[in-house]
């Protein structure tokens, strides 16, 4: 506890209003070679947490090769609290309350460390659920209902950790960045090494990491030998098979709901990506419900891309409930949104009338029930072009920025199937990657060809016989069926 430091603070903030402490800080790093600063997996996506009732996870992977000793996690937060509220935020790691934050009002940062145990060791990830519970003036009798609170999780929370070695192999670095890849990418690398670390680099995507290239040398980036040498590490993620299957969940939204008025459950799944996926034609909706009053009714509502597909009243006197929900195949796209809203129809007096706190879970057992009608839209059909190619070998016209290069090696993991092999160019080229108002190549006689560009989201277009391509930004030229080049003499 820096005591000065938080002399200073109060004063700061006593004289110029609350101070906003984390939002232009960068998370700390290690001080020894036994020690190791953990970020939280996919630190790129915000965690807010607003209003009352409002959930949260994270979750931050623990190195495999060194081990823990000991450590503790840290949780930097900024609140922009309304005046009368009352609120708390609860910490809990692997569903155990291990800290709690008061609110104040005004705008505030604050910070909290919680001792971790050999316990929370054992596992190869350490799950952190927020929970922000409160009440206020605001929330029971105003308009804004829903905004009395917001506290953002910042980025600059990390595990610290000491270790029984040093953290030196390649996994574990991955770990600690929060299961993100970083690729190297000075300004003197040559275009056919930057490819190289391009279509490294998408590999880790499709392995489910996050990649980011990093163009300076004084930061720890990974060179090629050490992606090639890493891949293997990490696991291809399964393929969608077309069975029922659980709802994907990425641990951000599960649990036990506790809430007043209404609760809400969203799950998101894509059907894009290749692999011949067909389209949910049911949701078998499980849920466990607590017991109401004597004459009130539980309501549940499901949507689907903001569509109504299901609404229906269920009495309160038994806590398990299940529905077998038709999902229209005219409304599903490649990312679809699946939202089921809990509520019930026991009369309010009035607004300020919360009413009793109501319980209720989405079991982890509901599914999508797959039917027969395969997805189809026009990436879809160039992934099934790609599907049999075999090895899709890539090329580029120019050397890529490293913005440039993020950009494409998503591209490639979007329009590539998956469980389809990528490799740089050799004789054939299947992928060319068009640098900004690069001239397009000819096109080659030998089969369909597509342009895929992003100067405003994904585009797939489908090209026709001796038409002339012209492209602004970055693009693909893709050519699923080439002729090998030939052989080169002597």
């Amino acid at each position: 506890m820096n005591i000065l430091e938080q002399g200073k603070r109060y004063i700061h903030e006593v004289t110029s209003g609350p101070q906003l402490v984390f939002e232009h800080r960068t998370p700390a790093k290690a001080q020894d070679l036994y020690e190791a600063v953990i970020l939280r997996a996919d630190p790129d996506n915000p965690v807010i947490l607003s209003g009352f009732p409002a959930y949260q996870s994270v979750a931050f992977m623990m190195p495999v090769d060194a081990r823990p000793t000991s450590g503790y996690l840290q949780i930097d937060a900024t609140s922009q609290v309304l005046d009368g509220v009352e609120g708390v935020l609860r910490i809990s790691i692997n569903n155990t309350r291990r800290g709690e934050m008061l609110l104040r009002s005004g705008e505030v940062g604050r910070s909290l460390q919680i001792p971790l145990s050999t316990t929370d060791f054992a596992g190869n990830q350490l799950v952190v659920s927020f929970s922000l519970q409160g009440t206020g003036t605001q929330l029971q009798c105003g308009s804004q209902d829903g905004f009395e609170a917001v506290v953002e999780i910042e980025t600059t929370s990390a595990v610290f950790l000491t270790l029984d070695r040093p953290l030196q192999s390649v996994r574990d670095q991955v770990h600690a960045w929060g299961n993100v890849v970083r690729v190297a990418w000075p300004d003197w690398l040559k275009k056919d090494e930057q490819l190289r670390r391009m279509v490294l680099a998408t590999q880790f995507q499709r392995r489910g990491l996050a990649t980011v290239f990093a163009p300076s040398s004084q930061e720890p980036a990974l060179t090629t030998l050490e992606l090639r040498a890493a891949l293997p590490a990490f696991p291809e993620t399964e393929l969608h098979t077309n069975v029922g299957s659980a709802l994907p969940r990425k641990r951000t939204n599960v649990g036990l709901r506790r809430f007043y008025r209404q609760a809400l459950w969203r799950e998101r799944f894509d059907l894009g990506g290749g692999g011949g996926q067909y389209i949910p034609n049911q949701l078998d909706l499980r849920m466990q419900l607590g017991r109401l009053m004597p004459g009130q009714n539980w309501s549940l509502t499901v949507t689907l891309n903001n569509r109504l597909v299901f609404q229906e009243h269920t009495t309160g006197a038994h806590a398990e409930y299940r529905a077998l929900i038709d999902l229209p195949s005219d409304i599903q796209v490649a990312s679809n949104t699946l939202e089921v809203v809990a509520t019930t129809t026991a009369p309010q007096d009035g607004v300020c009338d919360l009413g009793p706190e109501l319980v209720a879970e989405l079991l982890p057992d509901s599914r999508l029930i797959v039917g027969e009608t395969p997805f189809a839209d026009d990436l879809s059909g160039l992934q099934s072009a790609l599907q049999n190619v075999g090895p899709v070998n890539i090329a580029m016209t120019s050397e890529l920025t490293a913005l440039d290069a993020s950009v494409v090696s998503r591209i490639l993991h979007k329009v590539v199937p998956a469980g389809v092999e990528l490799k740089p160019a050799g004789r054939k080229v299947h992928i060319t990657v068009l640098s900004p108002n690069h001239p397009t190549p000819p096109l080659t006689e030998a089969g369909p060809t597509w342009l895929v560009t992003v100067t405003q989201g994904l585009s797939v277009r489908k090209l026709q016989q001796n038409e002339t391509v012209s492209h602004v930004g970055l693009a693909l030229l893709v050519s699923p069926t080439v002729p090998s080049l030939p052989e080169a003499d002597g």
